[in-house]
Formats: structure tokens, sequence, C-alpha cells
């Protein structure tokens, strides 16, 4: 059965409680549209933009707005003054949330292996592809996990929230164990998973331990270079990919016409936004935490 409450809860739900419990983890987009979205999204006539950006309106029908340059500016300003701003960028963090299916009965497939309820999510070949290519591409740059939760139902997700637990009931697995497996499996979090078809034993992973022992990158590229690469370089993996490419292209193309690609960083948050909403991966940055 599937559990009681949305993926989209669960993501924000982990998201905000990332934020709280680890301020060397910067949620890339959440900040942005927090600090900006009342000054910059307000002041503009294209509602379509910035409903894109994932900013809420409320205009009267008769405001005009104001030059879609002088916004477009506006928020280039805003984004670099965030990214400067925020603790020099160790690594890159993509998560594939997954809601899983809550497996009852032994009639599951997988019942053999854990003899009780457990927990169930399919690893789409697609999906794996862009996954296994992306870390191809990054390697040691990125950390790229799944991120399923061990909750039942929208009870157990809110008491873990209440609780500030939802990353302890969370299952991780890198997306290179999971790599020809078409399922993985859990009874609960910090346990080992199980993935399948044929059945491998898949270590816990302890997220913020992990985020934690991430080298620093002292590179010589600063926080906005280093967004702008890493943004670009998925540009170029999401435009090339075989199930993702047109549709990828396709959306970005509006911006393009518009002009908005003069706008690096700007541009490189408007294709990230675009690669979540297709792909459903979040983007996240981890930074150097004695600079907190």
């Amino acid at each position: 059965m599937q559990p009681k409450y949305e993926e989209k809860t669960f993501e924000s739900y982990f998201n905000s409680e990332l934020d709280q419990r680890a301020s060397i983890y910067f949620p890339f987009g959440q900040v942005q549209e927090g600090s900006i979205g009342a000054d910059s999204a307000a002041q503009s006539q294209s509602r379509w933009l910035w409903r894109r950006l994932g900013f809420p309106f409320w205009f009267r029908p008769r405001f005009l707005g104001v030059d879609l340059r002088e916004v477009a500016d506006e928020m280039e300003h805003h984004l670099q003054h965030e990214i400067r701003n925020i603790p020099s960028i160790k690594a890159n963090l993509l998560f594939q949330y997954k809601r899983p299916e809550v497996i009852t009965t032994a009639n599951g497939s997988e019942w053999s292996h854990w003899g009780q309820r457990y927990f169930r999510y399919g690893i789409y070949v697609e999906q794996q592809a862009l996954l296994m290519h992306l870390n191809a591409k990054f390697g040691s740059q990125a950390l790229i996990l799944y991120a399923s939760p061990a909750l039942a139902d929208v009870n157990d997700l809110v008491n873990a929230k209440l609780s500030r637990t939802i990353i302890e009931d969370t299952n991780f697995c890198t997306v290179t164990s999971l790599q020809g497996h078409h399922r993985n499996t859990y009874i609960r979090a910090g346990l080992h998973s199980i993935a399948c078809s044929e059945p491998e034993q898949i270590p816990p992973i302890d997220l913020l331990e992990t985020l934690r022992q991430f080298k620093d990158g002292q590179s010589a590229t600063s926080n906005l270079e280093t967004v702008q690469a890493f943004s670009k370089a998925v540009r170029g993996i999401v435009a090339e990919d075989a199930y993702l490419g047109k549709s990828y292209q396709a959306s970005l193309k509006p911006f393009a016409e518009l002009g908005l690609e003069q706008y690096k960083l700007l541009f490189s948050f408007i294709s990230m936004s675009v690669f979540r909403d297709l792909s459903g991966i979040q983007w996240l940055l981890s930074v150097r935490d004695e600079d907190v």
C-alpha cells in the first residue's frame, strides 16, 4: 500500500529539518525564494516567468510592472549577494526523493528477506541512468543519494517533524550502490537495505556524519564560479539525456528567448529549477562548517 502522505510533504519537511539542524548545508533556492521573491518578483509584469521560478502572485489586474530586464538585473544582483555571503562551498548534493510502498503481507516479492513489514521503492531505468551520468561527471564533487522515508502514514510523518527526526527516519542509498537493481527495500532507517532483483545488502548511510566528513573544497574558484560551473555541466548532461533532453531544452527555450542567458547566475538558478521540476532531483550545497 502507498503511505498516506504526499511525497512533496516529506520533501518539504526533510529540507526544512536539514536547514534547521545542520546550518552548514545550504538549501539552494529556498533562501533565494524567501529573500528576493517579495523584492523582485512583485515588480514584474511577467507572471509566467516568476510563477515558473516558484514565486507567488497577488497582483491586482491593473498592475503594469516594470521592464523584465530591470527585474533580471535586480535578481542577478540579489543572487550574487546571497551566494557570496554563504560559507565556502565544499560539495554539491543531489537528492532523489522516493515515497515508498509499505509491504505488509507475505505476498510481497521481498518478504523472505525480511519476514516482517517492509518499505520498497522502484528504481527506474531512465532516472538511474541520468543519476549515474551525473555521478560519473562530478565524482567526489557531488554526493548523489536516494532518500526515502521509513514512515507509514501522515501521523508518523508529522510526529517525526515535531520531534525533528525526519533525517533519522529516512533511508539513504548512493546512486552507485543501486546500479543494476530494480527495487530497494528496508524495514527502518539506520539499518541496511536489500536491493533486488538479485539481492544485495546495502550498508546504511549516516547523512549528517557523511556531510561533516566531506573534505573542504580548496579550489581557487569562488562560490559564484562553483555554482555557475555546476549548473552549466548539469545543463549539458540533461540536454543530451535520452529521456529528459527534449523536454528540458524545450522548457529552457522561453527563458533563453527572453535574453536571460546573459544573467549567468540567474540562468543557473532557472536551469536548476527546471531540472528539479522535470527530474524530481533536489540540489543543495554543502559548505565549510568552520565558516558558519
